[in-house]
């Protein structure tokens, strides 16, 4: 996507980040989207932190999923905070992730909101299912290869975790935990008891 099809505001804050605006975007259709990947690298460099990410709708059924988000960022002494949601349905979402596709719909949008870039330029994963036709196989590829998993969640949660750190592990995987409770039932069971471990280790140390 050339540069010229990136709005103006948009084009100052990728500088002010120091990302290649023309790379990390491409277009679809007129519209300016931004790849997950950047958009992760964004709340790196803003230092953004996911305060809370909650299941508010759920259907597995019917692949219906809603997520809020409450995502903030402290900056000179002072803390900004937005919140946003994400949804998922049949309507517009075709891969078989649907928790992992609403969670990462809501906290893209929280993070383009927090660099000012919501309005301008739009996540990849809001259009998911409209990319290009020189795209969609590739892309979907990557986007299975990097979803939350159980397996990721158990490997992930150590005891030598903040408490902090813990908690935004789990709320990481809150999706992939509520399919697998259904799905994967021995996985699910794997993963809860070292939740509950490590969970009551630091209770103790808070305490």
């Amino acid at each position: 996507m050339s540069k010229m099809n990136i709005p103006d505001e948009a084009v100052k804050i990728f500088k002010e980040l120091k990302i290649n605006g023309a790379e990390a975007t491409w277009d679809c259709h007129g519209t300016p989207v931004v790849l997950h990947k950047y958009i992760e690298i964004i709340g790196a460099k803003l230092n953004v932190s996911i305060d809370s990410l909650d299941v508010i709708e759920a259907n597995a059924k019917d692949g219906i999923v809603s997520m809020k988000c409450v995502a903030s960022i402290v900056k000179a002494g002072s803390a900004r905070q937005v919140i946003s949601y994400g949804e998922c349905s049949p309507k517009n979402n075709k891969n078989a992730y649907p928790y992992a596709m609403a969670e990462k719909r809501a906290v893209d949008r929280c993070i383009l909101k927090l660099a000012n870039l919501h309005g301008f330029v739009y996540s990849e994963n809001e259009i998911d299912d409209k990319a290009p036709s020189s795209k969609p196989k590739t892309a979907e590829k990557k986007v299975i290869g990097n979803e939350p998993t159980v397996a990721k969640f158990i490997n992930e949660m150590n005891h030598e975790q903040s408490y902090t750190e813990f908690n935004t592990t789990v709320k990481k995987y809150q999706g992939a935990m509520i399919i697998a409770k259904k799905d994967d039932p021995d996985l699910y069971n794997e993963a809860k008891t070292k939740y509950e471990l490590i969970k009551a280790n630091h209770t103790r140390s808070i305490g």
